[in-house]
């Protein structure tokens, strides 16, 4: 079914586990469309959030490092740095029993010393394509759904930003369908074995 030349896209979930991303991964789950989601500490403190992350996990989904705190990297020290990144790969190794395979940054927003740390720790580094949920105009999910299908940044191999947000959840199975519409077939993120943008 899967030819070489088939279009692909890598869906992503920022921010996660908040409140929406164990219900987008069982849309997810329910379309067949692989993703990574992106997660971050203060998300994961307590037990009750730790068994949303191993739900998402067990859902068959990529588990991707997004800092512990969400600080912009290059407003940290070092030291700081080095914690926001490793203590997170920690506590999901503690949850789901393996380290994060992915990395990104919040905002997009790298230090050449954090990018080093996540090459230690053998993550692959992790920028988007597109992404639209965070801005006022497509906060629905007929507007968001709409954007993340015709997006003049759609090409093959786009990787695509998308949040734990509500209407994010409204609007993903339209944008699944939509994007396979258009011949794009979301991609297992363990094809994945370099840094993409």
């Amino acid at each position: 079914m899967n030819h070489a030349n088939s279009k692909v896209v890598l869906l992503t979930i920022d921010d996660a586990p908040d409140k929406n991303a164990l219900e987008m991964a069982r849309i997810l789950k329910k379309l067949s469309a692989p993703a990574i989601f992106f997660v971050n500490g203060h998300f994961i403190d307590t037990p009750e959030e730790a068994e949303v992350l191993k739900a998402i996990h067990e859902l068959g989904f990529a588990i991707g490092n997004h800092t512990y705190s969400h600080y912009n990297l290059k407003t940290l020290s070092e030291a700081q740095q080095y914690n926001e990144i490793v203590s997170l790969n920690d506590r999901v190794e503690e949850i789901i029993g393996e380290r994060p395979k992915f990395f990104r940054a919040p905002f997009g927003s790298i230090s050449d010393y954090s990018r080093k740390v996540a090459k230690d720790e053998n993550m692959i580094l992790m920028n988007w394509t597109y992404g639209y949920d965070w801005e006022k105009e497509y906060q629905s999910k007929e507007a968001l759904a709409d954007i993340m299908i015709n997006s003049p940044f759609l090409v093959n191999g786009a990787n695509l930003l998308m949040h734990d947000r509500q209407w994010t959840k409204e609007a993903l199975e339209d944008i699944v369908k939509g994007l396979r519409n258009k011949g794009f077939t979301p991609v297992d993120p363990a094809q994945i074995s370099q840094e993409i943008e």
